[in-house]
């Protein structure tokens, strides 16, 4: 007998080598049983382009791209799309004191062998940033588009939500329970949140609601740390960069025109972005709502001010399945964090002892996004990491209980991941088979890197990975996403934006056009479930679904965080093959309230309230 989304079916012995053969060869897999997607920004009214503002000084945020979001800003029923931007740096020219001393603009940098920058312990971006950020002639960095059916408008000037900080990140949730989904934004500098007032405005209120953190901030994640019905809020903190510690990498050569013997010199030809490895790292942030839509900083009294990290990704969710939602971070060339809530938004860090801290190999990796989902229907949450190139994109199944290994090798994503440097992701059902897939968006940080390595590409395809059998098959090129369409991909969401029943994929590429990938899959049913919470946070973020369709079973978890910078669909997606009737939806809330909703039609949105 052999289980198949814990349904045990009985196979004769003939059969199951067979389908041994088939999974291993790949033989079984016909590109007309699969989806395509199609590449539709354009089309359909997206005309962003993504700024770093890269002016030759190499500052390591150019690299780092920016976030997307989809979320229902005027609760029409249609996911809206917010993305955010850099700008021109150039703007900050001769305003800052860079570290170095051209010698010659045509040749390169002199630099001390000895120096070593100014850093602050507290991990603060220069107080100055922010305010020059402010004074620069600049409007909407930042851009949201109403979604009217499936075609969009850039609605920033009227609406509001154009930050005009350096941007890195976005989140989405209804941090004051009003029924209007907001934003929060990290940014190089100063963040901000932005209140949704009744889908008609955004009103930029970080200070008064005192989470206008001015930390390197990558990522972030709304979530109801002690599950009293309010969301609270956890932000990344990456490294202790400013304008004025900005050091001088690349490839140094003894001096021979300078007297001093202590300055090497750097052509400007070989100089490249400094490794996060020469920063230090900064501490992450645990916001608390006290309830009436106000934030405290209660890092330390909560137990997760660790030694400071470098932290690109987040995603938070019940991993131990004892009823509160865990943190998890994804560091850079460090350790990973694993925050174990005790009790009552008490955390504990324990990723060295559930196996999340290091690979297979005991080594650290470079962490920029995480994908988290019941992959192999155990019912439990596994988490997946990507990775520089030549790493692999970890995934650390879930044995039960919150411990974790390492599987990547055994499901086939090591040799196809080997040398993308991938940063969003996410499990998603591309095809709508019941199987989660996986999406990988990729790009190299160094501009030159094809000059240090000809094996690698600054511009690199993004992947999609469907679930074979038991394991995981790139299938770009078959999906539609040909490796002719290259890019330096970022922050990259799934959300279904013409509300045709399948996930669409949205990217943001450095100094690129965002790119909205219509998922074409036909033939297939589906269900989505949007969630009302009433005694639960207003969005059910921690809220677990479970499915019986056609007798298979299907957990999923309106989770925190997830991805590289970036927030998806909130509604909750079921691919169900050829099953037309769901049997049972049961939702546990975080409330501890179940709900049991039977014989639910497929091919549509249901929306479920909290029954309290």
């Amino acid at each position: 007998m052999i289980r198949k989304n814990n349904r045990l079916l009985a196979v004769n012995p003939l059969t199951m080598l067979s389908i041994f053969f088939l999974v291993v060869s790949g033989c079984s897999y016909n590109p007309k049983d699969k989806k395509y997607f199609v590449e539709v920004g354009a089309e359909v009214g997206i005309d962003f382009v993504h700024e770093s503002g890269s002016t030759g000084d190499y500052f390591l945020f150019e690299t780092m791209g920016s976030g997307v979001a989809f979320f229902d800003f005027d609760r029409d029923g249609w996911q809206d799309i917010y993305l955010v931007n850099g700008f021109d740096l150039g703007r900050w020219k001769n305003v800052y004191n860079p570290v170095n001393n051209a010698a010659d603009d045509n040749q390169g940098f002199w630099v001390t062998e000895d120096y070593i920058p100014p850093m602050r312990f507290d991990g603060r971006v220069d107080s100055s940033v922010y305010d020059l950020i402010q004074e620069l002639p600049v409007k909407h960095v930042n851009s949201l588009y109403k979604n009217n059916k499936a075609e969009f408008f850039n609605v920033t000037e009227t609406v509001g939500g154009g930050d005009q900080g350096y941007g890195m990140g976005v989140t989405s949730g209804d941090y004051n329970n009003d029924g209007f989904v907001d934003l929060y934004i990290t940014n190089f500098g100063k963040n901000s949140l932005f209140s949704n007032a009744s889908g008609i405005s955004l009103s930029e209120v970080a200070e008064s609601k005192g989470v206008d953190d001015s930390h390197w901030s990558s990522s972030a994640a709304f979530f109801d740390a002690e599950n009293d019905g309010d969301l609270d809020l956890y932000v990344v903190n990456y490294l202790d960069v400013g304008l004025k510690n900005n050091r001088i990498c690349g490839q140094a050569v003894s001096a021979k025109s300078k007297s001093d013997y202590r300055l090497l010199f750097i052509p400007r030809d070989k100089r490249t972005y400094c490794s996060p490895r020469r920063y230090n790292g900064a501490p992450d942030i645990l916001y608390i709502n006290s309830g009436d839509g106000y934030f405290e900083n209660r890092t330390r009294e909560h137990g997760v001010f660790s030694a400071y990290g470098k932290g690109l990704g987040v995603s938070i969710a019940d991993f131990d399945r004892d009823g509160d939602s865990d943190i998890f971070v994804a560091n850079d060339g460090m350790r990973n964090f694993y925050y174990r809530n005790s009790f009552e938004g008490k955390f504990v860090e324990e990723a060295l002892e559930v196996g999340l801290a290091y690979n297979k190999e005991g080594q650290p990796e470079a962490g920029m996004g995480i994908a988290a989902a019941d992959y192999d229907y155990d019912f439990d949450i596994d988490l997946l990491v990507t990775n520089f190139s030549r790493e692999t994109n970890t995934l650390y199944e879930n044995m039960g209980d919150a411990i974790f290994m390492d599987r990547s090798r055994d499901l086939g994503l090591h040799e196809d991941t080997w040398l993308p440097l991938g940063f969003g992701t996410f499990f998603f059902d591309a095809d709508n088979d019941t199987d989660l897939d996986l999406f990988f968006a990729n790009g190299h940080v160094l501009d030159r890197i094809t000059m240090q390595d000809s094996t690698l590409t600054y511009e690199q395809a993004n992947q999609v990975f469907l679930k074979e059998g038991v394991r995981f098959i790139d299938r770009t090129n078959d999906s539609g996403m040909l490796h002719s369409n290259l890019g330096v991909s970022r922050g990259a969401a799934a959300g279904d934006f013409d509300n045709d029943g399948d996930l669409d994929l949205l990217v943001n590429d450095i100094d690129g056009p965002a790119k909205l990938y219509r998922n074409l899959t036909k033939n297939k049913h589906w269900l989505m479930v949007e969630l009302v919470g009433t005694k639960s946070n207003r969005d059910g973020i921690g809220t677990e679904l479970r499915i019986v369709c056609d007798g298979e079973i299907q957990t999923r978890w309106h989770l925190g965080g997830g991805s590289y910078l970036s927030a998806g669909d909130p509604r909750i997606h079921f691919g169900l093959g050829n099953c037309s009737k769901v049997e049972n939806l049961e939702v546990k809330w975080p409330s501890g309230i179940n709900q049991n909703l039977l014989d639910i039609e497929a091919d549509q949105v249901v929306r479920v309230v909290e029954n309290n």
